[in-house]
């Protein structure tokens, strides 16, 4: 067995070790293949090259196995990839505009929940009668929370 694939195996064998402890944890999977390398890599140095080099290997194996797992656990380690940024955004903001008593018509049918066009704006809305159908002449009977709920315009 030659130095290059012994060195591949321990790079595979870390590689797959890593992807167990960071992307598919407690699967195991990756471990084992991690670990089966790296053991592989080990006994071909033990038979190919004698017991000198494979105690030498298996001293460097274990000592970067350690930097390694000090190197992933650090939380100043993976700060340039995790996000750090808040959502700002709120879900239905348009509503604020909306006043009780705003006329408008739907546009698909509210069965109980449904989409109405109140002044040009599109808008989801639940009914709070029966369903309604699309193209029916509705009022803003209350706000919630974000939520309009509408109930059928009878004066038009």
């Amino acid at each position: 067995m030659s130095y290059f694939l012994i060195v591949c195996l321990i790079l595979i064998g870390f590689i797959f070790i890593t992807l167990e402890l960071l992307v598919f944890p407690g699967t195991s999977l990756a471990g084992v293949a991690g670990l089966g390398a790296l053991g592989y890599a080990l006994y071909g140095t033990f038979t190919h090259h004698g017991a000198k080099a494979g105690y030498v290997l298996l001293a460097i194996v274990l000592l970067l196995s350690v930097a390694l797992l000090v190197f992933i656990l650090r939380s100043r380690t993976w700060r340039k990839l995790e996000l750090d940024t808040a959502v700002e955004g709120r879900v239905n903001e348009e509503s604020s505009k909306l006043q009780v008593g705003m006329e408008g018509k739907t546009v698909s049918r509210l069965a109980p929940m449904g989409t109405v066009e109140i002044e040009g704006d599109f808008y989801e809305a639940g009914s709070l009668s029966a369903f309604i159908d699309p193209g029916i002449p509705v009022k803003v009977a209350r706000i919630e929370g974000g939520k309009v709920w509408v109930k059928e315009n009878k004066a038009n």
